[in-house]
This record gives C-alpha cells, structure tokens and sequence, in this order.
C-alpha cells in the first residue's frame, strides 16, 4: 500500500506534496481508524483533500477481511449550499478518473505503479470486478436522482444537506426505492460534512437515530454499521478537544503562511437605503478604480437582492469592458454548467487554479448568494459583501486573494439598518436582519472597533486575523425536534406512507428555518392528469424553489405534480404543495432565464429532456418548441383523420411525419437554444413513430438516450433480450451472495440473501404474467423478462389479463411462504421472516404492505421452489395482513437501516443481473 503523500502526489500533479496538516490527518485516520469529530482549517489550505484522505484509508484496508474493515465504502460530501461552482466535485471526478486511467495523467512511473495499487485495492472491494475502482455520484436535485449501483462498491457521493436527509430518513426526494437510498445514507458511510454550522442539526440527529433502535443487531460491524460525521470547518468554536487544527509545522509551511497571511484590507461603510444599489454602487467604486481588467465578487444575502443587484450592475456596466454572472442555488445544471464554464475558465475565470501570467481583456463580476461561500475554489481582487454573521463573512473573505497572490485586493463591507419590522409580526426583533438574524449588529461593533487609526477606515482582515477581529460566532443553533422510536417507525413504512406523519425536513434543517422546497421542471408537453411523463424526469432539469415562493408565484395556476410513482401525473394546486413535490411547467410559462429561478422571465423555457430522446408529436407540444402549427398532420401521422377515425392509409402516415419533420427542422431557431444545439438536436429526428399507452406518441431519436426505468410498473422486466426465469433467479443469488460476502455480512446472513435472490422472481410463473412476457409462447420455457419494446409493454399487459399494479413479487412470497409451510424445519424465526421479507421487498414494495388490486381470480400459482413443486392463489386483491408484524419484527432485530441495507443488497443485484451483468455462478466463489 503506498504512502499517502505518494498518492496524494499522484492524484494531483508531480511534485505537489501535501501540507503537513493533511499528512498528519492521514496518519491520525490510520491510527486511530476514525476520523476527527472536526477538522479545523482556514477556507484556501486543501479542506477537499479529505476526499483523497477517505479514498486512501478505505484502499489501505482492502486486504482485511470485510467484517474487520472499518474505513466506509461510502464517502459523502454534504454541504448545505447547492454545489454550483464545486472545485469538491470536479476534484471527485480527477480522483475517479485518475484510479480508472492512471495514463490520463501521464504520470512517472512511481505514480503510475501508486495509482494502479490503489485502483487494484479499491476495485477488489466491489463484487463487480468490471466496475471502475470508484464511483462518483452528484445528487443535483430532488427529481430522479442515482443512487449507488452497488452496495458494495467505493463512491463518493456530493450533495446537499436536504437531499442527504432526506435520504437518511427514508424520504429521499425525487426516490422511489427509499430503502436502498436510507441503506447507502445510514450505513457503512463517512459524512464529511463541509461547514458544520450550515447544517448544526444533522450531527445531533445521527446520534439521536441511534439511541431510537436500542436494541438492533449491527450486521456489519459496530464501525461501519452506522454512519459517521466528520465536519470541515474554518468557523467552528474549537470547544470540541476532538477538533484537528493547524500546529507549528503547518505555519512554518511557506504556502501556508503565505496564505494564511494573505493581504485583505477591508472598508467598512455604513449605508441607509436600498440594498441592492449601494452593493452595485460599491462594487463600481472598486472596478473604476482598478488599474487593469480584474476580478470582483459581490455577496447578497438573497436570491431576490442578488438578482437585484445583478441587474443594476448590468446596466451601469453596460458601456464598459465587463462580463457580470449571477450565482444562485436557483439554477437548473444547463445554465450552471454555462456559468460554472465561465466562472472556471483557466484563462478569464475567477478560479484559484487560473493562470496568473494570463491577463484579462475584461473585467468579470460575479454577484452571488451563500452559493458560493462554501465549496468553490475561487480566487478574488476585490469582494463587496453584505452584511452578515461571523461565519458568512469569514467564509466569503476565504474566496478573496484566496492563495496571496494580488496584493491589491480589497473589500468593501456594506452595512444597512435592520429591515423594519412590519406591524403585527409575532417574535420579531426590531434589530433582526434577514438569514443572520441579530449577529450583523456584532459584527458592525467589532469592525468599528478594529478599524485602525491611520484614517484609513480599513480592516485587515487576512485568514490568521480574522478570528481575532470577529471573536467567536454568535449564531444561536436554533432548535431542533427530537426524534422519537414511534416518528421514526412511521417513516420506515415506505410503500404506505402514513397520513399526517412528521415531515423529516425540522430533523435536519431545524424548526425555525426548516427547507421546504420543490422542485421544478419545464416541458413542452405537460401531460393530463393519469398520463404518465416522457421522457422521465431528470435532476439535471430541476430547480428547487422554496414552497412559499412558488405558491406565491403560481398561486392561481393548475399545477401538474408527478405522483408518488415518479412517472404518473396527478393534478394539484399551489395550495396544496408538499415539500418534495415535484412540478411539471409548460415551457412558455417562463419563470427561468440564463441564470436560474427569476419570477419576471416570461421567455420560453429551453425543455432540456427532449434532446438525445425524440419529439412528442403533439401539436400543443410542438408549437411550443418551436412555434408551428401542425394540428392536422398530427392527427394523419396517429393515423387519425379530421372524422376522428383511425382508418389512415399507411402511406399518408409516412408523409405526415415526412412534412412534420421537414416542417420542425426548417423553423427558426426557439428562443434560448444555441444553433448548434437545435441542429443537433433536429438532426436526431427519425421517421420512427412510436406510441405508448397513457404516454405522449413521438418520434424517436437515433440511438435514443436510455430512460431510467420505474419498479413502480415493473419495467425492469424488460430486457434486451428475453431471459428464462431459472437462469435470472441463478444470476441474482450468484450477484446477492457476492455483494454480501464483500460488504463483509455473516454467513448465516449471506445464505438467506442468496436464496432470496434465487426466488424472488417465482411468482412470474403465473400464468397472466408468462403471456405478458411471451404473448406467442416462443420460449418454450418460463421467462424472467421480455425483449418486447417499451411502448408495447401496456398494451401487452392488458392482453394478457394481468391487472395494472399488480406486484409479481407478491405472487414470490406466497410461493415462498407454502414452501416455509412444508419445510417447518427450516431456520429459525427471525431467518424465515428476513427471507419472505427479502422476496415481497425487493421492489420497494411491503414496507408494511403490498397494495393489493382489483384481481378476484380464481386461479392459482405454481411453481418450483428449492425443488419442490408448491402453489399457491393468484389473487393479487389478497392481502397478506401479517407482513407489517414481520416488518416490525425486521427493524427491530437489525435496525431500519440494516434491514434496507439487506433489502438493497437483494434489490442491487436483481438490477444488476437485468442490466446484463456477468455473474460468476459457480458455487463457492
């Protein structure tokens, strides 16, 4: 195993050796084998070289036995701002890329050898010997978001503090496999939890967790059957002795102490009226006054005062030589991938790693909200701020002269009286300012006081000092609810949520602002209520807006909402939003532009689902996109005619879409799409109508983008090609029975999940289900899946008689449940309780219950389990009233996430196998 500083130089260039506090925290982590309560770091020292820290030590144990290691296989980056400009995942990525193609880097050959040890020591741990030795995973927003493949597999995973507790707490947003997503938050995890006092709830809520399973048994090992938080903070008040600080090594460091004494003069001005205007008028004074083209970044404490002042600046910097973006977490990743790309540039940008010797044509303003406190490495002249608390300001002074290099650099501290408290406003301070609460008026004291005598009116307030200017925080942590056995019993029921239970968000976020939000996407075909959404909804096309401002935005319009299922349409109003809800808007009713969120915009909004996907062939839909009325050749290329009857000649269909075509590709280029982009886009369109049952008809694409598949309708049945039934149940025990063996789970354990994998398809041998699979009969023999395209699945059910929501899996149990029958002997309670629960469970569903459907037939199921030859009734409106006891019973014995931890494992490998994996199904293995 290589040293960590050989790694850390292979991973980020020849000759770049750690700081000393980075080697140190190495040695500590490997030592102690657990990481420090805190990690106390000035913002600019490497805080993100913990990700090459955790990937390290999790490579360094690679050669115990699975039940003894203790580094976690997950490694994840929470924050509790919207990672916009995030230096964190793009070095992910490096780290990834790195460990998948050593030769990228062109590296010696000591590097070489360092990166190919650690590749081969990370990917031993994964029960995928094909798979990359690391996954990296973005959880953008609340809509369709991935998940790790393979319980077994190293991943990093970045995302936000909502989107992580949700998770958590078995309501991830956007998911519909709750389980798997609290297994792959809740166990075998390091949280490194990137500035602690953005998110002070969710350390005390992980204990808190704990103490609710008294009880449960650890089915990994006490290290990493639970998660453990480690906070990155340049903030903290250091009471923690736990806390990993710089020592004298660190500041004999010449980069160190070059950084740490970085010049960061700033002007402190106290100002009356509007805030927008004095931050433009401020951030003016700075570029006016500047010798050539440089860089300034501008802090609001709002989405609405930065997109106000965003705005002014536009206009007073109309005339001049100046580029002016706007940050906001209110973006969707197709326009934040634009300004990140700007932001970033290595040669007009503002990041840290730009080159000096290169200079500017332009100036670049960047006005941006908290967004960019955390998590960007990016390296200001000047800065102009609002006022804030201690750790906003100290966070925002780490993006100024961040490495020392601009001697220059100045800021501007711009300071305006509490906003007025309106008449009747209940528990309102007369001196409280909007995010940081009464802690501005501290801070204005402590400026003035520290200004210095030279008639300057400035402040140094450089990375060593800052502290010593500001004094500690003064943000009270506000409350949070706690968490009870009975609250947290409710919240495991997944399939069935209950009605009036505890929303999760307070337990993570607080009562005082907990974060209620939506999210948001934009089509130019918004289905009906009961239609289902084509293409599926992506967390690259989301936006998440808070609850209160959409209802006040779109208080008075019909809103389209994706049912729980993901996929299904339901009707709703503004009122009546939930947090999570995810929205369907039409494209020309605005509400975005270039930079995110802005409730003025009245453009049409670019759909980003439809390229690499096809065309919906819907007149409304079209027109939208592209302003073209083709109503009648719709109807002709559905084989519909002005009568209404569908007795269209075939031929007149193939010119139909031959004019619609035609007519798409030679409209003018839609508002907001580049050229290239609706050429690309256009140039994609095939001939090729497709229709699909409660979907939008369309025109496909040339080698269309895969669609993400639902459980929820059992998708995941359909295949590539068509598989025996016999065969798949083989490959998924064979899959199961590795990934428990290398997550390191006992061998009692590891026997029921195999045999849960070898039986969790049984039911499909229903007869219904077989003709739904194989309509013609062709296989000969029982089938797993079916090859038949997606758009004919429906229509392929209904023939079969097989009733819509009917669960095959329920079927599996029932078979499973008269074979226990017949095998009284077999295991002990608890084990034949885990292995139905493990059959019934593996799409998500009996968590407590399987819904049941309209069915009565009279009909039963048979098929062979273990060998013996065993039937049951077919009925799916039967309902099995004792699995919510069993499930009880389950999270008891091994804790809810255990108990999703052994579900994800049976869960993962079934998709595995179904997405066409090689499974080596020799006994013992």
């Amino acid at each position: 195993m290589p040293a960590f500083a050989e790694f850390y130089s292979a991973i980020n260039g020849r000759g770049r050796d750690p700081f000393p506090w980075q080697r140190r925290l190495a040695v500590h982590v490997t030592m102690t084998e657990q990481w420090p309560a805190e990690v106390g770091v000035p913002a600019g020292l490497g805080k993100t070289s913990c990700l090459d820290i955790a990937v390290w030590w999790l490579a360094s144990q690679a050669d115990r036995a699975p039940e003894r290691r203790t580094a976690p296989t997950r490694i994840w980056w929470v924050v509790n701002r919207r990672l916009l400009v995030d230096s964190t995942a793009e070095h992910a990525e490096e780290i990834a890329n790195a460990l998948r193609d050593p030769d990228s880097l062109e590296p010696d050959e000591r590097a070489a050898a360092v990166l190919t040890s650690v590749a081969r020591r990370l990917g031993s741990l994964s029960a995928d010997p094909e798979a990359p030795p690391l996954e990296v995973i973005r959880l953008r927003g609340g809509i369709a978001s991935r998940t790790p493949t393979d319980p077994s597999r190293p991943v990093i995973l970045l995302c936000t503090l909502p989107l992580y507790g949700s998770r958590l707490l078995f309501r991830g947003y956007g998911s519909t496999l709750h389980a798997v997503d609290a297994a792959m938050a809740g166990t075998d995890s390091l949280v490194l939890l990137d500035e602690v006092h953005l998110a002070p709830h969710l350390r005390a809520l992980l204990s808190a967790l704990a103490d609710c399973t008294p009880g449960a048994q650890t089915i990994l090992g006490e290290a990493r059957s639970r998660t453990r938080l480690a906070a990155l903070t340049a903030t903290g008040d250091g009471v923690d002795r736990r806390r990993f600080d710089l020592d004298a090594e660190d500041e004999a460091h010449s980069v160190v102490r070059q950084r740490l004494d970085a010049v960061k003069p700033m002007e402190l001005r106290m100002e009356t009226g509007d805030s927008a205007r004095r931050l433009a008028d401020a951030t003016l004074g700075l570029i006016r006054d500047a010798s050539a083209p440089a860089t300034c970044m501008v802090f609001a404490n709002t989405p609405k005062t930065a997109r106000d002042t965003f705005g002014r600046l536009r206009k007073m910097m109309a005339q001049t030589t100046a580029d002016v973006l706007l940050v906001t977490g209110l973006t969707r990743e197709r326009e934040a991938a634009r300004i990140r790309a700007r932001i970033l540039d290595r040669e007009h940008g503002i990041a840290a790693t730009r080159d000096a010797e290169v200079g500017r044509q332009r100036h670049l303003i960047v006005v941006a909200t908290q967004t960019l406190e955390v998590g960007a490495d990016i390296d200001a002249e000047y800065l102009v701020t609002e006022a804030c608390g201690v750790r906003a300001l100290t966070q925002r002074l780490g993006r100024l002269n961040r490495v020392g290099r601009h001697p220059h650099a100045q800021a501007v501290y711009v300071h305006l009286p509490a906003p007025k408290v309106r008449r009747g406003t209940t528990g309102a301070s007369p001196d409280t300012w909007p995010v940081y609460g009464a802690e501005p008026a501290s801070v204005l004291r402590r400026l003035q006081d520290a200004r210095g005598g030279d008639g300057s009116g400035t402040v140094n307030l450089s990375p060593r000092r800052v502290a010593e200017v500001l004094g500690s925080p003064r943000d009270p942590p506000g409350r949070a609810p706690e968490v009870l056995p009975g609250i947290l019993w409710e919240w495991t029921k997944t399939t069935t949520p209950p009605e009036g239970e505890a929303p999760v968000e307070p337990y993570f976020s607080g009562i005082t602002a907990p974060q209620y939000t939506v999210s948001l996407i934009w089509r130019v075909h918004v289905p009906e209520e009961g239609q289902r959404l084509w293409p599926r909804a992506s967390d690259r096309e989301a936006v998440e807006v808070s609850v209160g401002e959409v209802r006040e935005v779109l208080g008075d319009d019909d809103l389209r909402r994706l049912a729980a299922d993901g996929v299904t349409v339901e009707t709703t109003s503004a009122a009546d939003l939930r947090p999570g809800d995810q929205i369907v808007l039409p494209t020309d009713r605005g509400l975005l532009d270039g930079f995110g969120w802005n409730p003025t915009a009245s453009e049409s909004v670019v759909d980003t689902s439809l390229v690499g996907r096809g065309l919906p062939l819907d007149a409304r839909a079209i027109e939208r996109l592209c302003g073209v009325a083709l109503g009648g050749l719709i109807g002709t290329a559905l084989g519909i005619d002005d009568d209404g009857d569908e007795d269209v000649d075939p031929a007149e269909r193939d010119e139909a879409v031959k004019e619609i075509l035609t007519a798409v590709k030679a409209a003018p280029t839609p508002a907001g799409w580049d050229q290239a982009e609706w050429t690309g886009f256009t140039g994609t369109l095939t001939s090729l109508a497709v229709e699909a049952r409660k979907e939008v008809p369309r025109l496909r694409a040339k080698r269309p983008t895969p669609e993400s598949r639902s459980g929820e309708f059992d998708e995941t049945s359909l295949s590539a090609a068509a598989v025996e039934l016999e065969q798949h149940g083989m490959a998924v025990a064979g899959r199961a029975r590795q990934i428990a063996r290398c997550i390191g789970l006992s061998f009692d354990l590891t026997d029921i999940v195999e045999r849960a994998g070898l039986l969790h398809d049984v039911g499909k041998a229903d007869r219904r289900f077989q003709r739904w699979l194989d309509p013609e009969g062709q296989r000969g023999a029982l089938v797993a899946k079916s090859n038949a395209p997606q758009h004919l699945w429906e229509a392929m059910r209904i023939a079969a008689g097989w009733p819509r929501g009917g669960r095959h899996e329920d079927l599996s149990a029932r078979l499973v449940r008269a074979w226990l029958a017949q095998n009284s002997a077999w295991g002990d309670p608890v084990q034949r309780d885990l292995l139905l629960h493990l059959v019934i469970s593996h799409h998500g569903k009996g968590r407590p219950l399987v819904p049941p459907v309209p069915d009565g037939t009279p009909a039963v199921v048979s098929g062979l389990v273990v060998g013996a030859s065993v039937e049951a009734p077919a009925d799916l409106a039967l309902v099995d009233w004792d699995q919510p006891a069993r499930f009880r019973r389950l999270n008891e014995r091994f804790g809810p996430w255990g108990l999703a931890l052994l579900e994800a494992t049976v869960i993962r490998a079934d998709h595995a196998v179904s997405a066409g994996a090689n499974v080596d199904l020799e006994p013992g293995r």
